[in-house]
């Protein structure tokens, strides 16, 4: 599944909680995300990604400059973890990275964007809400990715996960029925 996972609105906090396996997933499958939004806007290019074009946070990424803007300054900082997390040097590119570092930020800037702001982002939380999306992508963090919970190097489980564990059975105003979803 395509996701980013908002963690905080602070995109280079967001990725230093991010779980050893999503600093990986968040270069690899944002980098596409980023490309198939460009393309949809007017990039050109056959070495660019196209794919998800119909997933929701394609959508959102393709709806405005500054949706898109916001992606990539999170894609960008889940790069420089992910060389921080495994001793890349500063000249490695992840090739999904490398290929995002390809679109002119100018040409970007320029193509018809539907709109110019930015909204927030789609919560691809499953059956995890909250008002504020960042709460939803915790509350969806602490609940349900708990079996990928592993850290390198000095990173360590964010301060807040245990404000957000819902116990099992728990009623929950974040959690949505099964049926609902």
């Amino acid at each position: 599944m395509v996701n980013a996972f908002w963690l905080d609105r602070d995109p280079d906090t967001a990725v230093t909680w991010l779980v050893d396996k999503h600093v990986t997933s968040s270069v690899f499958e944002c980098s596409m995300v980023l490309t198939t939004a460009a393309q949809l806007n007017g990039a050109a290019g056959e070495e660019l990604y196209f794919t998800h074009q119909h997933h929701p946070l394609t959508r959102w990424a393709a709806e405005s400059h500054g949706n898109w803007r916001y992606l990539r300054e999170y894609t960008e900082a889940a790069h420089r973890e992910w060389r921080y997390r495994w001793d890349h040097d500063e000249e490695r590119r992840h090739g999904c990275w490398a290929t995002v570092e390809t679109l002119d930020s100018d040409t970007v800037r320029g193509f018809e964007w539907p709109s110019e702001a930015t909204s927030d982002p789609p919560r691809l939380t499953g059956r995890w809400e909250a008002d504020d999306y960042v709460d939803a992508y915790r509350y969806y963090y602490a609940n349900e990715k708990r079996h990928l919970f592993e850290w390198s190097k000095d990173r360590e489980e964010p301060p807040w996960i245990d404000e957000y564990i819902v116990a099992l059975g728990e009623d929950s105003e974040h959690r949505r029925d099964a049926e609902d979803e």
